[in-house]
């Protein structure tokens, strides 16, 4: 919440997206003077032979064929990058100040690497790890394109641009893990921000995807949890991952069939969390679990900016703070704003 916040301070007001130029050439007619007697004759004896419009092809010597446009350029790519540089600056500040306190960067150890595995019972995390990077990726990648899209001369390709720097600035992190001997180096790690990255691309380029689907981490209340189980005995910056639970939420409003009936406040959730694998858990002889999740939750963007009867603040929709809070719960899961359903499996007792 705080760099989303950051990057709401450092960003300039949105406006609408930049328009594309098209390409277009006109013809023009000169006047002419009533035709005399002779060029009325001469018109009528060439009146046998057809006449067609001059028409310009690709390889036609009259006019000047336009160049075909160019879906994505290193131009492009840096007109991407000055116009939110502000934005890269907070990240960046926001990730060195993590990797600093949580991580353990800067304390002097050999590059080394780590095969850490993925979701199975003898992992450090069960997975939590490799969604967090996947997740990490994608809103760092989403907010970017956002950006872009507001502040580019050139929007076109924004997804591209914010996928390929988020995964170079978690790719960067993952490095600096390697000079640290508590954490190293992880093949499996840059796999997620790949993963990341993708999702980030394919919701912000398939027509109407991102109005339908938000991908958020909710950090659980301590009566989600079992007794005993507290942030954590080495709480950083971000929530520990025995308080971590992800989500993938399927809003009703993004349905045209559904956005004039009450059901577009509603969604529907699936989601996962893993159990068991923290120091704290394991000292209290919690089993290893891992859950997943169906639940239908309340969509509070669409309360608080959405369209119909309902006072809200939709007439502020399109300004900085209201950006701002749609974008938060974008990615944050409000706890107790929906009701689960959990199945635990594969439950290892200790």
């Amino acid at each position: 919440m705080a760099v989303i916040a950051g990057l709401a301070v450092l960003a300039s007001p949105l406006g609408v997206l930049g328009s594309m130029e098209a390409l277009a050439q006109s013809a023009g007619t000169a006047e002419a003077s009533p035709p005399s007697r002779g060029q009325k004759a001469r018109k009528l004896r060439s009146s046998a032979v057809p006449v067609t419009p001059l028409a310009l092809t690709s390889t036609g010597s009259v006019g000047v064929t336009p160049a075909p446009p160019s879906f994505y350029s290193l131009g492009q790519l840096g007109d991407h990058l000055y116009s939110v540089r502000w934005e890269l600056a907070a990240v960046g500040a926001g990730l060195a100040a993590v990797g600093l306190r949580d991580w353990d960067w800067g304390n002097g150890s050999q590059f080394q690497t780590i095969k850490e595995g993925w979701f199975s019972k003898n992992t450090r995390h069960g997975g939590m790890d490799k969604i967090g990077h996947a997740f990490s990726t994608y809103v760092i990648a989403d907010i970017l394109t956002d950006r872009i899209r507001a502040n580019a001369s050139n929007p076109v390709g924004a997804p591209i641009t914010g996928a390929l720097v988020a995964f170079g600035i978690m790719g960067l992190g993952e490095t600096l893990d390697g000079f640290t001997g508590r954490h190293r180096f992880s093949r499996e790690d840059i796999i997620a921000n790949g993963v990341g990255a993708a999702f980030a691309i394919l919701r912000n380029s398939v027509p109407g995807l991102r109005e339908k689907l938000d991908w958020r981490l909710m950090y659980t209340p301590a009566s989600f949890e079992r007794p005993g189980v507290t942030a954590s005995e080495e709480s950083g910056i971000l929530p520990p991952y025995q308080r971590q639970r992800f989500i993938m939420a399927v809003k009703g409003s993004g349905f045209e069939a559904l956005k004039n009936t009450p059901l577009r406040y509603a969604e529907l959730h699936a989601g996962f969390d893993a159990r068991g694998f923290e120091q704290d858990e394991r000292r209290l002889g919690y089993p290893i679990e891992r859950t997943f999740y169906v639940g239908v939750g309340l969509n509070l963007n669409e309360v608080l900016f959405g369209a119909g009867s309902v006072p809200n603040f939709r007439n502020y929709k399109d300004t900085l703070p209201a950006w701002a809070v749609q974008k938060t719960f974008e990615y944050l899961q409000v706890p107790y704003t929906a009701a689960y359903h959990g199945h635990r499996f594969s439950t290892i007792r200790r």
